[in-house]
């Protein structure tokens, strides 16, 4: 596959801002926050992240899947050079772009946190970091699952502060949570929550 112009400089961008991206395999319910090293027309090359107790089971997964910025890929083997993982790239690679908004990544030293109302009680207030935040939602993490972080859950009141002042407030519904295996090694739970109403 001769990779479009478009998705290489979407890759490349990652690559050379060290944006992270996200990797997972079929087999394994966890996905990997990790770097691309190198992009070709034919292939990504990706820094090796996963844990060796997770390689075996990774390793057997019959469909892995690549996630850049709101773009995934998608494919039915990978390989290593010895250090790094290379992620082909084939005819049908890209199986899904919701592209909505531009979508900003964040760091944990900068100080962008979400808190939430909890909605079966209304009184508890919970304060997540925000790893990525786009005009149409955002991603946090958590260090442990909860019912109020299900598929689908209704969040009346998200606020958003970047350094303690104020950006946004708004509803949203959780759409997806995930097990992470982060950059630091750290097993977390990665929330998506879609803004339900315009953004204030």
């Amino acid at each position: 596959m001769l990779l479009d112009q478009k998705n290489r400089e979407l890759l490349e961008s990652c690559w050379k801002s060290k944006q992270s991206i996200f990797l997972s395999g079929g087999k394994l319910a966890i996905t990997f926050q990790t770097y691309i090293t190198a992009v070709t027309n034919e292939h990504v090359v990706i820094e090796n992240r996963v844990k060796p107790r997770f390689i075996r089971q990774f390793s057997k997964s019959e469909q892995f899947t690549l996630q850049a910025q709101m773009v995934r890929y998608q494919t039915d083997a990978i390989y290593s050079d010895g250090e790094s993982i290379i992620f082909p790239l084939k005819e049908n690679s890209l199986i899904e772009e919701t592209r909505q908004a531009e979508r900003f990544s964040f760091s944990a030293d900068e100080r962008v946190i979400t808190e939430i109302l909890n909605p079966f009680d209304n009184e508890t207030r919970l304060s997540k970091p925000v790893m990525d935040m786009s005009a149409t939602g955002l991603s946090l993490r958590t260090n442990f699952d909860s019912k109020l972080f299900s598929p689908d859950i209704l969040l009346p009141n998200i606020k958003v502060l970047i350094d303690g002042e104020l950006y946004i407030q708004s509803c949203g519904r959780v759409v997806y949570s995930r097990k992470l295996l982060d950059l630091n090694g750290s097993l977390k739970t990665q929330v998506g929550i879609k803004f339900e109403t315009p953004s204030t």
